[in-house]
């Protein structure tokens, strides 16, 4: 087993530049496939020096408002009142919701023989708490969440599968709450945390480095 004592500050200042990385992708100084490239680098960098030469050359990033010492979060929260409620309905076809979207504060979300998928990675999220009341029939739903928003889920499955695979290390305890309940009968409904930008894959290779580490 390794003892050497600069591997901590390597995987701080790569948990850093994958933010700040993040925030340049937020700010449109990045393409997704550049974002992509940037973070495959990153994973492999074996030296800060390494990870400083990724940020070359990007512009400065906006000042953001933040308490001294504390990480500025993944999610965005909506300037503005949003829905008290709204009623997603999917049969036989498929729904998706990307980008900057506002959700309702209640969410009744129905898929029958369909699927639906909801990122929240840059949805506008309401203070507070979101609701999302699933029930999938023969379908699909995939929730998609950034890291700090704070995720509670408890469903049913019945010959299908109710898959909550999120993961919300150091929530602030003021973070938005994002509850999904409901049930699948032989359908799916799967919760998964990925950065801004995050690909299937490059999440994968995340979560073995996180493990790793």
């Amino acid at each position: 087993m390794s003892t050497d004592p600069s591997v901590p500050s390597l995987e701080l200042e790569r948990e850093r530049t994958i933010q700040v990385l993040c925030a340049h992708y937020g700010n449109d100084h990045l393409t997704t496939q550049e974002l992509e490239v940037r973070f495959e680098r990153a994973y492999k960098a074996s030296s800060d020096a390494e990870l400083r030469g990724l940020l070359a050359g990007l512009p400065a990033l906006p000042p953001l408002p933040a308490q001294p010492g504390v990480t500025a979060p993944l999610y965005a929260l909506s300037p503005t009142v949003p829905p008290s409620e709204k009623r997603h309905l999917v049969v036989m076809s498929e729904l998706k919701k990307r980008g900057q979207w506002v959700p309702a504060r209640a969410n009744a979300v129905r898929v029958i023989m369909g699927s639906a998928i909801f990122d929240l990675r840059e949805a506008l999220l309401t203070g507070g708490e979101t609701t999302f009341d699933v029930t999938v029939v023969m379908g699909e739903a995939k929730f998609i969440v950034p890291p700090g928003v704070r995720v509670e889920a408890d469903g049913f499955a019945f010959m299908g599968e109710f898959d909550d695979q999120h993961s919300s290390p150091g929530v602030d305890a003021g973070a938005p709450i994002v509850r999904i309940t409901g049930s699948a009968v032989m359908g799916t409904v799967t919760i998964k945390t990925r950065l801004p930008g995050e690909s299937t894959l490059m999440a994968w290779r995340r979560r073995l480095r996180e493990t790793a580490g």
